[in-house]
């Protein structure tokens, strides 16, 4: 016999009624006191409220996004909000750019949690640290190195220990040496990529120098700056790591380039005969002698070459500068020798 229609939608009806009526209760709590806050965000709920928010306050996106149960379970009114997994699982979830070791970061403070030093949530204060004083904590270890190079005369225009170290180094972890952020040369250019004015003089862009030029100087090719720069402090201009002629005239003493013999022989000037000790020879003349040792006033190695780059064999500039007054130098190699015109003289060939 077939059920009339009426009394089986009826009891569709009713079956269906009590269905509802059982999930309600439970999302209500009644039966289910893992899930409180149904139809409602933590926040919203009087369980979680959350503080008045202060200008410059900068928000993690998770809460931001109310993506509570990113990092936090469900949990019962009489509990605290528990986090899924231990901490430093949790935040790498997301954090996937940060390595870790034995699930800590592998900068010695990262030993702690998370949370020693960052807000989960809220911090009026950048990289959601808890106060301004986790932005100077790096001098609690390094002190003595950052003493010392706050005291020399030059020092880089990001170098302070209040804050910016931020700007070249990893809190937590790096990809090239020192926690830098990114190997050594990357970090450099992510300044010196443009030009930049420092102290009333306009910064050459030695990234598009490196992109452009033909003939790059090995150290800046191979990513070497702190071969020629250091980094925080120097007692040089331009942060030098030896010293270096700062003007265009120089009495030659051997100390005063020792930026150069880092890498090159002091016989390159002070041998003579030249021998084999330079090609910029005439004869047995070494004609680098000749510029920056016999002249009465000898000029300084930047007058004819530059540092970074340029698309003149062994570094020739194309002009030559003295002060704000600036001429062409025209420099060319030929298979015995070259030809050499500047402002201070006319054209003039050598043969080794």
């Amino acid at each position: 016999m077939k059920t009339p229609a009426g009394p089986r939608k009826r009891a569709v009806v009713l079956v269906l009624a009590a269905a509802i009526g059982a999930l309600g209760l439970a999302r209500s709590g009644v039966g289910a006191p893992n899930d409180t806050h149904y139809n409602k965000s933590c926040t919203a709920s009087d369980c979680h409220p959350t503080p008045p928010r202060q200008p410059g306050a900068i928000d993690h996106p998770a809460f931001l996004e109310q993506w509570c149960d990113r990092c936090h379970g469900d949990h019962a009114p009489d509990s605290k909000a528990p986090i899924t997994k231990p901490q430093p699982q949790v935040c790498l979830a997301c954090h996937t750019d940060i390595e870790v070791a034995g699930n800590h970061v592998a900068h010695p403070p990262g030993a702690q949690s998370c949370t020693s030093c960052h807000e989960p949530h809220r911090s009026t204060v950048r990289n959601l640290l808890r106060t301004e004083q986790h932005l100077t904590s790096c001098a609690e270890c390094h002190a003595e190195d950052l003493a010392r190079a706050a005291e020399r005369p030059h020092r880089h225009g990001h170098f302070d220990p209040a804050g910016e170290c931020g700007s070249c180094h990893h809190a937590h972890q790096g990809a090239g040496s020192g926690y830098m952020r990114a190997n050594l040369g990357e970090t450099c250019l992510t300044c010196h990529d443009m030009a930049i004015q420092s102290h009333g003089r306009r910064l050459e862009n030695v990234g598009r120098e490196i992109r452009e030029l033909a003939v790059v100087h090995p150290p800046l090719r191979e990513a070497l700056c702190h071969a020629c720069h250091t980094p925080h402090g120097s007692m040089q201009p331009s942060l030098l790591k030896d010293n270096y002629p700062t003007g265009a005239y120089e009495t030659y003493r051997r100390e005063n380039y020792g930026l150069c013999w880092q890498c090159h022989e002091p016989s390159l000037v002070e041998a003579h005969p030249a021998g084999a000790a330079t090609r910029f020879r005439n004869g047995r003349d070494n004609l680098h002698r000749v510029h920056v040792l016999q002249l009465k006033r000898g000029r300084a190695c930047h007058v004819c070459h530059t540092a970074h780059a340029t698309d003149t064999p062994h570094l020739i500039r194309s002009s030559i500068t003295f002060g704000a007054w600036e001429g062409e130098l025209r420099f060319d190699v030929t298979e015995t020798g070259g030809t050499c015109a500047t402002p201070c003289h006319r054209e003039r060939d050598y043969r080794r």
